[in-house]
């Protein structure tokens, strides 16, 4: 079976001078990142851009995100992430005191803070996240200054005593805009600790630990192989490598084969057992990810699934090249492109500003092409934008996709920015970009610099004097000098 030809070649001509502001949490692997990572499945769009999960500052005591869509931010598209129940999701071994927490900020920006909420002890996983089901008091909160993070950032916090499945909710609140990103983070305490069930409980099962990585994954088609890999200390104990080739279309679908591995992985291996630990302490499979158990005492530390997937075969190519977009004109703009195809692609493409909106959309048939492709918005707004794109073969396999980042400016001949005569302090954050004003105090001009998502100025305060043009001392991060 010969690999799949893909070419993607990228050439951003235009680019913003200012990051777009993204991230998830990276340990304890959040919701999103796990299904970025395979471990989650069913997941939606949301694998291709866990950092993407924001939404307007609210929890817990504003209306955003809504209640029963925490875990989405109320995204519509990434409402997969709603999902709840008590064994839907990927858990992370955890325990109370103090870990280390990490946020990865694909593009940093200034922040408020971090904040992190648990949920309470008797909460029902079977229902959706809502904040009643949380502590409405962050257990930990790191404070960000109004400053911009590492792109990966480390805290330390102290997690609160509990035991079982458990969530943790993460909020990176956003200094200069009024949204927030939201990450869930799906945990498991065990039955140990300090904490006494008020039942009988699990613990005094022989099956007392919990290894990290469980047994769930991707759809697969008959042929493929899915293996099950466990390791300790030294590396992968060979021994216990479990395969097991896929032999229908039923039996490839995740929650099945998962079952199914996980059947004859009790049945083979007698360190360890997969499934689900009920009130009894047996532990049995069901259709969905699995956990693995191991008795006190094991050396085993993790476990992994690796797949031998057969690939049909994709002959054809895309590469998308020579990004260009106009300015704004009355709420319209262009967005140019080059696509070059080798073979019968189906090209679709959609432009969607920050907050997730479609402002342009087109689907074509390019069968050997090599030319430019425009999409016209409408109804846009200065600010950060997305170029999205997927194409796929005549067969219906999807064979590339990315995102490429756009920052859309006002036509200064078409917006209110004139000429103005400068008097500190005044609102500068009403500016829009491309405002000139004189500054009395030098003689000079200025001209506005776009800010991140607003297309004004700045979005500090009129009394921010430090960027006064020509004179405060962060001036040059909001003007340029026009003589």
């Amino acid at each position: 079976m010969k690999p799949s030809k893909i070419a993607l070649s990228i050439a951003t001509l235009i680019t913003a001078s200012s990051a777009f502001a993204h991230g998830y949490i990276e340990s304890p692997a959040s919701r999103a990142y796990m299904c970025k990572l395979g471990q989650n499945i069913d997941c939606g769009s949301v694998q291709y851009e866990p950092q993407s999960v924001e939404k307007s500052s609210g929890f817990p005591t504003g209306a955003m995100p809504p209640d029963g869509q925490l875990a989405s931010a109320g995204i519509s598209q990434y409402s997969q992430l709603d999902k709840q129940s008590l064994n839907a999701w990927t858990k992370t071994p955890m325990t109370a005191g103090q870990h280390e927490f990490v946020w990865y900020h694909t593009a940093p920006h200034r922040t408020t803070n971090w904040r992190y909420y648990i949920t309470k002890q008797n909460w029902d996983p079977n229902k959706p996240l809502t904040r009643a089901q949380f502590e409405s008091t962050p257990f930990c909160t790191i404070n960000g200054n109004g400053q911009v993070p590492a792109n990966r950032q480390s805290m330390k916090c102290n997690v609160p005593e509990r035991t079982g499945y458990q969530v943790i909710y993460g909020v990176w609140e956003i200094a200069d805009t009024s949204n927030s990103f939201y990450q869930a983070i799906d945990v498991d305490f065990g039955n140990g600790g300090n904490v006494t069930p008020d039942e009988t409980p699990a613990a005094a099962s022989e099956w007392s630990k919990t290894l990290s990585g469980n047994i769930a994954g991707n759809n697969l088609n008959a042929g493929d192989k899915v293996i099950a890999r466990f390791f300790d200390a030294h590396g992968e104990v060979v021994s216990m490598r479990t395969e097991m080739t896929i032999g229908s279309a039923e039996q490839g679908d995740a929650n099945q084969w998962s079952y199914e591995l996980a059947q004859k992985i009790n049945a083979t291996q007698h360190d360890v057992r997969v499934g689900v630990k009920d009130e009894s302490g047996s532990v049995n499979p069901i259709h969905g990810a699995n956990s693995v158990f191991v008795k006190e005492g094991s050396t085993l530390k993790s476990v992994a699934v690796s797949y031998e997937e057969q690939k049909a075969e994709v002959n054809e190519t895309i590469a998308v090249s020579n990004l260009q977009y106009s300015k704004i004109e009355h709420g319209n703009a262009t967005v140019t492109f080059h696509v070059s195809t080798h073979g019968d692609v189906n090209l679709e493409a959609r432009v969607m500003n920050h907050h997730g909106a479609e402002k342009g959309y087109l689907k074509q048939d390019m069968n050997n092409a090599n030319r430019d492709v425009t999409l016209t918005l409408t109804n846009v707004e200065a600010g950060h934008h997305m170029l999205k794109y997927y194409a796929t073969n005549k067969d219906g396999t999807m064979f590339a996709q990315d995102v490429l980042n756009l920052m859309l400016e006002e036509d200064a001949a078409t917006g209110d920015v004139g000429h103005h005569d400068f008097t500190f302090p005044q609102n500068i954050a009403s500016y829009k970009a491309g405002t000139v004003v004189l500054q009395p105090k030098d003689g000079k001009t200025y001209e506005c610099k776009p800010f991140p998502y607003s297309g004004y100025c700045v979005q500090w305060s009129q009394y921010a004097t430090q960027f006064e043009p020509g004179v405060g001392s962060h001036w040059k991060e909001a003007w340029v000098v026009k003589n």
